[in-house]
C-alpha cells in the first residue's frame, strides 16, 4: 500500500475539470474527480510499473479519499464494483474492485490514514513550536480514550492549523499513566517535546496533574539543550 500511495499529493481547487490522463512508468499520473463546485487531483511519480494488485489498490484508495473529501455516505460504495464493471467492461481493474461499505472505513483509516498521519508529523516537525490539545473521556466499554490534536503554524499551508493526531485507548488509566502515554506518542513520532508551547484541554480545572508532569518533562528537555 505504501508503494502505491506513498507519493500522492492532494490538491483542492474551486474550479471544475474532467480531464483525466494516466501512465504507469516514470511519468506523472493525474486522476481528477470532478464535482459541481470542487475537485481534487492526485499526482503520482513512480520509477516502475504497477502490478495489477497495486493498480486495484490505488483505485480503491482514490475512491476512499473522494468519499471522505466530499462527505459521501459509505453506502454509496455498495454497488460501486457493479457500476464500474458496467461502465468499463474492458477494464481488468474495474473487474477486480471489491469496495464495499464495510471495507471503505478500513481503507480510509488503515490504508490512506497512515500516509496522512506521516504528512502531519512531517509538517509539525517543521514548526518552531506547537500546542498540544488533549481530551480525555470514557467510552461505552468503560475504557479511557485520550484524543490528541496539534495546533501549530503550518509552513505547507502558511497558516495556523488545528489537526487531529491520534487517539490513545487506555484501560483504567491514572493521572501518572496518561502523561507517559502522551509523551511516548510524541517521542515515537520523532516530535521534540521541548517545542511544546502550550497544553490545551476542555476545562482548566481538570487534569492538572497531567499538565504538571508534562511541564516538568518540557523544562527538563530545555535544560538539556
Amino acid at each position: 500500500m505504501k508503494d502505491v500511495f506513498g507519493s500522492a499529493q492532494l490538491v483542492v481547487s474551486s474550479t471544475s475539470s474532467t480531464a483525466t490522463s494516466s501512465t504507469d512508468i516514470t511519468r506523472d499520473t493525474t486522476v481528477t474527480v470532478a464535482g459541481s463546485t470542487s475537485f481534487f487531483t492526485i499526482n503520482n511519480k513512480h520509477e516502475r510499473a504497477f502490478t495489477h494488485e497495486e493498480k486495484v489498490q490505488r483505485a480503491e484508495c482514490i475512491w476512499a479519499m473522494a468519499t471522505a473529501r466530499f462527505g459521501l455516505s459509505y453506502n454509496t460504495s455498495q454497488f460501486l464494483p457493479e457500476f464500474m464493471q458496467s461502465m468499463f467492461p474492458d477494464s481488468n481493474i474495474a473487474a477486480s474492485l471489491s469496495m464495499r461499505p464495510r471495507k471503505l472505513p478500513y481503507v480510509i483509516s488503515h490504508g490512506t490514514g497512515n500516509y496522512f498521519t506521516m504528512e502531519l508529523i512531517k509538517d509539525v516537525r517543521k514548526a518552531k513550536a506547537f500546542s498540544l490539545l488533549f481530551d480525555e473521556s470514557t467510552t461505552a466499554g468503560v475504557r479511557k480514550q485520550c484524543d490528541l490534536h496539534f495546533r501549530y503554524w503550518s509552513k505547507t499551508k502558511n497558516s495556523v492549523c488545528t489537526r487531529y493526531y491520534k487517539s490513545i485507548f487506555l484501560e483504567h488509566a491514572t493521572a501518572n499513566i496518561v502523561p507517559h502515554e502522551i509523551i511516548d506518542s510524541l517521542g515515537s513520532a520523532g516530535i521534540d517535546i521541548a517545542c511544546l508551547l502550550m497544553l490545551g484541554r476542555d476545562n482548566p480545572n481538570v487534569n492538572k496533574a497531567i499538565e504538571n508532569f508534562i511541564e516538568k518533562k518540557v523544562v527538563a528537555e530545555l535544560q538539556k539543550q
